[in-house]
């Protein structure tokens, strides 16, 4: 007879323990590059720092910003270095090849691009936009075979600068999703960012152009997801046997480590 476990009973309860070891995973940090204008490393541009919070709040701690920039006086420490630079245009970074020096010193996994604003405000036509764009791609596949390329569908521009800008931008944005999808490669994916749609430059700017607390929140929350799963491609990191990993504890760069164990309970008489 057996007895079901909610009876009272005397007899002996026999546990049979049964333990294996899984997989553990160590973690490569992820070399991420904010590369911008003065909307990425512009005084008022904390939109960086909220993001790196946020990453930081879903347990997203394998990343470190790279850049020649500092970021800036937010209202907490957060890693800020980027390329964000103060009127720079896309055509002109191609143009004075500034970008091959800043890929070699920063060796990102990541880059994250907003650029065209300033070339819109320049009249730069689209095409030539975009060929820049093209050229930086193929600069930043020479420096790293594979990595992920997250590039912005860039935030609105108000009339105040010019009639005709907010609708370049427009023109611009329309024609990115197109463009990345004819450079896309399987080893260096790029993925394309709308922070364009519901960003108010009237509530969202602090002049038209550069976002104040409201458009850097706005900012930050339209990197964040893509951020996130570019970082989970490129950092997943090697299978390690726990059984033949050198340490668990602190200072160790491998994952937890994993011990399933059965529990079998069995009643007898």
């Amino acid at each position: 007879m057996r007895l079901s476990p909610s009876h009272n009973s005397s007899y002996p309860l026999i546990v049979i323990l049964s333990a294996s070891i899984l997989p553990v995973w160590s973690q490569s940090t992820v070399r991420i590059l904010p590369l911008g204008d003065s909307i990425t490393g512009g005084p008022e541009s904390c939109w960086q720092a909220l993001l790196w919070r946020r990453l930081q709040q879903a347990s997203i701690t394998n990343t470190k910003f790279v850049g020649s920039r500092s970021g800036q006086q937010c209202d907490f420490e957060y890693d800020g270095a980027n390329e964000g630079h103060v009127m720079i245009q896309a055509t002109g970074i191609v143009s004075e090849g500034k970008l091959v020096p800043w890929l070699e010193s920063s060796k990102p996994d990541v880059v994250m691009m907003h650029l065209g604003t300033n070339d819109v405000l320049n009249n730069k036509p689209t095409a030539e936009i975009l060929q820049s764009f093209g050229t930086m791609v193929d600069w930043m596949r020479e420096s790293k075979k594979v990595m992920r390329i997250i590039v912005a569908q860039i935030i609105p521009l108000d009339s105040v600068f010019c009639e005709e800008c907010g609708e370049r931008v427009v023109r611009l944005n329309e024609a990115i999703p197109e463009w990345a999808k004819g450079m896309n490669t399987t080893e260096s994916v790029i993925e394309v960012v709308d922070c364009w749609t519901g960003f108010d430059t009237d509530s969202m700017t602090s002049d038209g152009v550069h976002p104040n607390n409201a458009g850097n929140e706005k900012v930050a929350e339209c990197w964040f997801k893509p951020l996130s799963r570019a970082i989970e491609s490129v950092g997943g990191g090697e299978e390690v046997s726990a059984a033949a990993s050198p340490g668990m504890g602190a200072g160790s760069k491998l994952g937890i480590a994993a011990v399933a164990v059965t529990v079998l309970c069995r009643w007898w008489w």
